[in-house]
């Protein structure tokens, strides 16, 4: 990934002919690196394109850019979801958000869009895809062999925020009962965050819903 990273931060410097013009994130920076290259995106005019690798997927915000190009995609539609939260949330001044996503066809990449219900092979798993916004307007949970991948729909005894751009408090409650509460109650939760639990767990003690 760093790789990548480095190839487009020189191709795009290059266009620009300014190379302060683009900064950089990736994993191997330090968190205090990290804040400052944040706030040089944020604060300074000069610099107008920030590429990271998915060490900027959270726990960034960057309300600033209007505009996210996803040049790699990962296989899971959720963490699509975490870096178009960066921008996508309160505090975003622009009337629209743009996102475009880079796919080669032929590619597993230009296969990876799913809606609601739609099963996806790979391997000898077959994942099942269930539409549960709420959380963002676009959550989607995965379902497979007994696990559920419930990204920050629910968490164990809790849910996601609906408090950000596209949340609603309302719709994720709904999500939550009507299409993850109907799974068997030994079906093991594996949110986005915190640890795994149960459906059975969640019915008898999640207090939100």
């Amino acid at each position: 990934h760093k790789d990548t990273l480095n190839y487009l931060a020189g191709k795009i410097r290059s266009l620009f002919g300014n190379s302060e013009s683009v900064v950089t994130i990736h994993g191997g920076m330090l968190r205090d690196e990290r804040r400052k290259v944040e706030q040089l995106f944020k604060q300074d005019i000069g610099v107008r394109v920030l590429i990271a690798t998915d060490a900027a997927g959270e726990g960034i915000n960057l309300q600033r850019a209007h505009l996210m190009i996803n040049y790699d995609l990962p296989w899971n539609p959720m963490a699509i979801e975490q870096r178009i939260g960066r921008i996508d949330r309160r505090g975003q001044q622009s009337e629209a958000v743009s996102i475009y996503n880079v796919i080669t066809n032929g590619t597993v990449d230009a296969d990876i869009y799913v809606k609601d219900n739609d099963t996806l092979e790979i391997g000898n798993m077959t994942l099942n895809f269930i539409f549960t916004p709420g959380h963002t307007k676009g959550g989607m949970c995965i379902y497979t062999d007994g696990h559920l991948f419930s990204g920050d729909t629910i968490f164990r005894f809790s849910i996601g925020r609906t408090d950000f751009y596209g949340g609603n408090y309302k719709i994720l409650i709904n999500s939550i009962k009507d299409r993850l509460y109907v799974f068997p109650d030994d079906t093991v939760v594996l949110p986005g965050h915190m640890g795994k639990t149960t459906i059975g767990e969640e019915k008898r003690g999640n207090p939100f819903v």
